[in-house]
């Protein structure tokens, strides 16, 4: 594949010159319910282990291995976890014409089905860089975003504190995949995904703290459309606003104090 791309000129501000409103309604802060750390169930607190156990899922009945279950012993599996996220995400991908990521990002996480974490970021991060770099270079077809998220959905949930691999930097990489055509027989474009992938985990761990899918998500985004616009000479990077006050420090019990995006509340 011949690396390259052309820059949609039309969208001057990242695409946000449009006034169409994605079908799926979206909540304000005060009346978010399930944008909780705690059990899915029950709502107590979730255990995180160090060597898996044997658990059912509560609403699917699927048994296997895993790292996480809650004080009273309920497991929800990563596909009831995040099920009906993968319709907000796809519809909002779908309909949208933003071409600024952290916008639709913060658009998407604000739907009640979003969780305050889970393994749901990892199909919206690729999902929503694949969309904005659609939008931004004028290209219309649905596809990749669909394929960029059904990649990010298959990498499970913990994976920042346990294969060493933050899931959302991950995402970045899996974005670079789709765009790009990547193979593991594509040298150039399977490099650029590596080296997008590196950058991402890089900021991630520089940032510190315990894992925050939120705090996670806004910096993979802001790498990916940094290393999008330096991979093919684009403004879109320069264009973005990158100031975000976090809405979700009160949901967020281990919310690092050192956060660029903390809010006080």
């Amino acid at each position: 594949m011949e690396i390259g791309c052309m820059e949609n000129t039309k969208n001057d501000v990242c695409g946000k010159n449009s006034d169409n409103i994605p079908v799926i309604q979206v909540l304000s802060t005060g009346t978010r319910n399930t944008c909780k750390t705690d059990c899915l169930v029950c709502g107590t607190e979730v255990d995180y282990m160090s060597e898996p156990v044997n658990a059912t899922c509560h609403y699917c009945g699927v048994e296997e291995r895993t790292y996480f279950v809650c004080n009273d012993g309920h497991y929800v599996c990563n596909r009831c976890h995040s099920e009906d996220a993968m319709a907000v995400i796809e519809n909002i991908c779908r309909t949208t014409d933003i071409a600024d990521p952290l916008t639709i990002a913060e658009m998407i996480m604000e739907h009640p089905s979003i969780h305050m974490h889970g393994p749901e970021h990892h199909a919206l991060i690729p999902a929503v860089l694949v969309t904005a770099y659609q939008n931004y270079t004028g290209n219309t077809d649905k596809g990749p975003i669909v394929e960029a998220m059904r990649r990010g959905s298959l990498v499970p949930g913990g994976y920042c504190g346990l294969y060493g691999a933050c899931a959302a930097g991950i995402g970045v990489g899996i974005a670079m995949c789709v765009l790009l055509e990547a193979t593991p027989l594509t040298p150039e474009e399977r490099a650029h995904a590596n080296w997008a992938t590196a950058c991402t985990l890089k900021c991630i761990a520089d940032a510190g703290g315990a894992r925050c899918c939120k705090k996670s998500t806004r910096i993979s985004l802001e790498e990916g459309m940094k290393y999008l616009s330096d991979m093919f000479d684009l403004g879109w990077y320069e264009k973005a606003d990158f100031h975000v006050n976090c809405d979700y420090t009160q949901y967020n019990r281990e919310c690092d104090t050192d956060c660029r995006y903390r809010s006080e509340g």
